[in-house]
């Protein structure tokens, strides 16, 4: 890595550690706050209030790194601005190019990080955290779901099952119909019991019943103790979809919802595809602070620091108000969910980069 290149990470990455240190503090001291009364209540011992928050942390990262990173910036390049470093960066032939492509570099790895928390990490989390805190209320965090309908419309399979583990993916109480196109039953299983090893199901102590084509019986039941479902297409995390609100749904488990769930009115349908690319968008936002602090923050080392600020993070919160209302109009169904959700982003991907262009 070149002199200046670690020159310009080391002055973005000091400022970033420190504000992610802050927020996070602050995020639980406010939420700490909020619920104090529930761990009161529960008796919460201090190892448990760590779990909860432990859990609650990487569905923070969302959300906290984008403001930390414009932050960061502003103080970075208006620290760089205000001790002419920038000016003899420039005399010296480095081109304005040269000089933000650190920051944007860094904007780019906090997107890629948001998007692999924000899919496989803090969804999960963030619902053992809710669960934690509103069911189990001890130091336990076991997830079980009961009563659940699942419905697929593509394999022609409805299941409903009593009890769920979500730690070992074991069923309980399972009833699993397999239906004609036209609706009548072909095959109805029941079984006491269900697990998924090597990735498929195996039902205990299990019923297989058939039906003809005029739904009637076709022959006794079949009983057998231990029964093997290779051709089974639903995997746990559809039912997880099933039973968990979308808001704790990776934007994967929200596609395959959306996909099993077509018999749903068009106007849920489109708010959860609205959700969806909502989802896909958020780690974006990254990349929008950064080109939002890289000429604010370079003008604010001339101009004073305050007017500089107040500039980004109202620039910033006009994004949130931009997407909010995009995607608002795209739940009313006036606009379509892709256009909705990402037109923020190319709107004020665009004034970013014209606004560093004529930094030169």
């Amino acid at each position: 890595m070149k002199i200046l290149v670690r020159h310009l990470f080391v002055n973005l990455l000091k400022p970033m550690l420190y504000l992610l240190l802050a927020f996070t503090l602050l995020f639980v001291i406010a939420d700490l706050t909020d619920h104090a009364e529930e761990f009161l209540q529960a008796g919460a011992a201090p190892l448990l209030m760590f779990h909860y928050y432990s859990l609650q942390l990487p569905s923070l990262v969302i959300f906290i790194v984008p403001i930390c990173l414009l932050l960061a910036t502003l103080y970075s390049l208006s620290m760089l601005t205000r001790h002419s470093e920038i000016v003899a960066m420039r005399a010296s032939g480095v081109s304005i190019y040269r000089i933000v492509r650190p920051y944007l570099f860094m904007g780019l790895l906090c997107s890629i990080f948001t998007a692999a928390v924000n899919e496989y990490t803090g969804p999960r989390f963030a619902y053992r955290a809710h669960q934690l805190l509103e069911s189990r209320k001890d130091a336990s965090d076991d997830v079980y779901f009961e009563q659940i309908p699942f419905r697929n419309p593509a394999s022609g399979h409805t299941w409903f099952i009593e009890r769920f583990d979500t730690r070992t993916f074991t069923m309980e109480g399972i009833e699993l119909r397999q239906q004609r196109p036209d609706g009548s039953d072909m095959t109805r299983i029941s079984a006491r019991k269900g697990y998924w090893l090597d990735r498929r199901w195996w039902f205990e102590e299990a019923t297989v019943q058939h039906f003809d084509s005029q739904n009637n019986l076709a022959g006794p039941p079949e009983n057998f103790q231990s029964l093997e479902m290779r051709n089974l297409p639903e995997v746990p995390e559809d039912f997880l979809g099933e039973a968990k609100d979308t808001a704790f749904q990776s934007s994967t488990e929200l596609r395959n919802y959306i996909r099993t769930h077509s018999f749903l009115s068009p106007e849920t349908l489109n708010k959860y595809e609205v959700d969806f690319h909502h989802k896909l968008t958020m780690p974006f936002i990254c990349m929008i602070a950064t080109i939002i602090g890289i000429p604010v923050g370079a003008h604010t080392g001339r101009k004073g620091a305050l007017a500089g600020v107040m500039l980004a993070i109202g620039m910033f919160f006009g994004f949130y108000a931009l997407q909010f209302t995009m995607e608002y109009l795209a739940k009313q169904m006036i606009l379509a969910p892709g256009v909705g959700a990402w037109s923020a982003i190319i709107v004020f991907t665009g004034i970013g980069a014209v606004m560093i262009h004529r930094m030169r």
